[in-house]
């Protein structure tokens, strides 16, 4: 028996599926990776963690890779030859992560498709192939909206005391820092991406606060504002989101959307469920 494994990897997690005849047999959910900003041995780990769950008796014959990083030829080379490490026999393909989301949630249409989870990005999809990215930045001068955005806004008002009092005193306890650690953990520290977004949690759960509120309208009203200009053009196409700040958050994230006048008809936590059910569609 042959199979096919389909690996959806973004900056937090790495999501697994192993297909037999169309079926999933083997689910496993790994550390993120992004070869932009991740250790190889840290993204060998990964491989490493997976590959006892695999049959062992059969070769798996073709993977798909969707990841983070991966629109770059060069980075999607690296990641094409590391994998052929752990499976010498499959034909393997390498796509942006933002290809996903294209293949899973297009249907063969034309749309703006956008992640809104660790990081952000967004493209223009002519139903077949990506024909535009918007330029990524990176956390540090955009992924406006992303995880790692809405973190850093967050901490930014802790920092600059614009938090009320005694939601700053909730931050510092559930994260056990004060602003001295804050500023050594961005600034001297490594991955101060993943610790940005490891705040965002917190933003979700106190959107009663109007300055939290008014903080994550403001910064999926950046990710709309900025990637609809890369896409002007284009007049009123759908644009279908994927990514877990798009879905926790999906009741702003369609305001700030309205508000642009950027018509948003699916929002999915994560495109790995709908890749299977179309898999048959794109081999």
């Amino acid at each position: 028996m042959a199979y096919h494994l389909l690996i959806d990897a973004g900056a937090t997690k790495t999501a697994f599926a192993l297909l037999a005849n169309g079926d999933v047999i083997v689910r496993h959910d790994g550390r993120g990776i992004n070869p932009n900003y991740c250790a190889e041995t840290d993204i060998l780990q990964v491989f490493a963690d997976f590959v006892p769950k695999c049959p062992l008796e059969d070769t798996v014959a073709e993977i798909r890779y969707y990841g983070a990083g991966c629109a770059s030829p060069h980075n999607a080379a690296f990641m094409k030859e590391l994998i052929s490490g752990f499976f010498p026999y499959a034909r393997i393909w390498v796509y942006s992560d933002l290809m996903a989301v294209c293949h899973a949630l297009s249907r063969g249409a034309r749309a703006v498709v956008a992640i809104l989870g660790t990081g952000a990005a967004a493209c223009l999809f002519d139903g077949t192939d990506i024909v535009r990215i918007a330029p990524s930045v990176g956390y540090m001068l955009g992924d406006e909206g992303s995880g790692t955005h809405l973190g850093k806004q967050l901490l930014t008002a802790y920092l600059r005391d614009v938090l009320p009092g005694g939601l700053a005193c909730e931050l510092e306890q559930k994260y056990q820092f004060t602003k001295e650690s804050v500023i050594r953990r961005l600034y001297r520290e490594p991955e101060p991406n993943r610790f940005m977004a490891s705040v965002a949690p917190f933003v979700h759960d106190h959107l009663d606060c109007p300055v939290v509120h008014d903080l994550a309208l403001a910064a999926f009203g950046a990710f709309f504002s900025v990637n609809k200009a890369c896409f002007k053009e284009e007049g009123q196409l759908p644009w279908r989101l994927s990514g877990s700040v798009a879905y926790h958050f999906r009741d702003l994230v369609r305001e700030a959307a309205a508000q642009h006048h950027c018509p948003v008809d699916e929002i999915v936590a994560a495109p790995m469920d709908k890749l299977v059910d179309s898999y048959k569609t794109i081999s």
